[in-house]
């Protein structure tokens, strides 16, 4: 089983080579917003035609290196992707731009790790080697196979976020199944095969994700440069917490399981689709709510913790009765948060519901997964 993480490692620096970095970051932040407007021009996404459209004036008008040149075409060409994933199309949206400075490095190309722990990298003034502070990265994971890191400047002290891939021994056969419903008003709702049923309360987040909305809404309409930045600070800052709190309560869900667990979370491709049956006031914190970074977190937290994880169908998991079958969608009560039967009269909170449904649909395969193997 492989496990990718990204971890944060600082890097130390003298004050002169905090300058050659800064420099070396904003040459390259350029490079990407021309390389942005040339495929925006010509409408192409291929390497080899904005190699021939776009390095040599990157060599020549940035002084930049062959290496930098070609990354910030991939970084281009990954980011347009990107919006082609989510809108059908790269020219969906308006011509992207590069606002945040920073420097994508390639694995063995762009930087490396010295057998003394130093970091190796290409800047505009060639291989600079600065030290770096392990300390926040397991130990596994400093011997796993890196991938391209990104170099930033944050509040002063530079950072290299390098991704790690390593392998994990196979999860044990899972002794019980957890469902995970995920959710606004309650984070997470889980149901075990015990009956169990914890709930991670959600309110204090939402409150604070509709103050910070109402806090960019304002400063939008200002229109200043400092209003433009205070706008970025404060999105950095709403996802950093945001992480955090993903973090937390990741952690908790997984470490609650003392025995091999099956995790049973819900399947969310297309959940930004599903806005067009959401009020029009609440769609904001629909969409904008870190459910799937949420969901990897618990993924790649079981794991290491020896559980696993599957993903199943959420469809009618709320309109469902746990105990005859019945779909209907008047059982549910939204409003209230509560579900009643109209054929049985069983009686629960919707999202604990949604747990149920969701903790039988990961027992169903666990057991189809078991019979194919007879």
């Amino acid at each position: 089983m492989l496990s990718t993480l990204t971890y944060a490692v600082r890097v130390k620096t003298t004050s002169t080579q905090s300058e050659i970095l800064d420099a070396t970051c904003s040459a390259y932040l350029d490079c990407c917003n021309m390389v942005s407007k040339t495929a925006w021009k010509y409408r192409t996404l291929s390497q080899k035609t904005l190699n021939q459209l776009a390095y040599h004036r990157l060599r020549d008008e940035y002084h930049v290196g062959a290496q930098m040149a070609q990354s910030s075409i991939i970084r281009v060409i990954g980011n347009y992707r990107t919006i082609k994933e989510t809108h059908g199309t790269p020219w969906a949206t308006s011509q992207p731009e590069y606002h945040s400075p920073g420097y994508d490095l390639v694995w063995n190309r762009d930087y490396s790790i010295l057998k003394d722990g130093r970091l190796s990298v290409n800047t505009l003034e060639g291989r600079i080697k600065f030290p770096i502070d392990w300390t926040h990265m397991p130990e596994p994971y400093r011997h796993g196979k890196f991938g391209t890191a990104r170099l930033l400047n944050r509040n002063g002290k530079w950072l290299l976020l390098i991704p790690s891939t390593i392998e994990l021994p196979h999860p044990s056969q899972p002794q019980q199944v957890v469902g995970v419903d995920l959710g606004i008003r309650f984070l997470t709702t889980t149901y075990d095969s015990d009956g169990h049923t914890d709930f991670y309360n959600g309110k204090e987040v939402k409150n604070k994700r509709e103050h910070y909305k109402r806090l960019r809404t304002t400063l939008q309409k200002k229109e200043t440069r400092s209003a433009r930045r205070r706008l970025r600070n404060i999105g950095n800052r709403e996802n950093r917490w945001m992480r955090d709190v993903n973090h937390q309560v990741s952690k908790a869900l997984v470490n609650r399981q003392s025995k091999p667990t099956l995790f049973a979370l819900e399947n969310l491709e297309g959940i930004r689709h599903a806005t067009e049956k959401v009020r029009r006031q609440d769609r904001y914190t629909q969409v904008s709510w870190a459910f799937h970074q949420l969901r990897q977190m618990i993924e790649y937290k079981a794991l290491k913790a020896g559980h696993s994880t599957i993903a199943v169908d959420p469809h009618y998991t709320s309109q469902t009765c746990p105990k005859c079958g019945m779909i209907r969608k008047a059982n549910r009560n939204k409003r209230l948060h509560e579900y009643q039967c109209s054929n049985c009269g069983y009686m629960s909170n919707d999202d604990r519901v949604a747990a149920m449904n969701i903790q039988r649909l990961g027992y169903q395969s666990l057991v189809e997964s078991h019979s194919d193997k007879l």
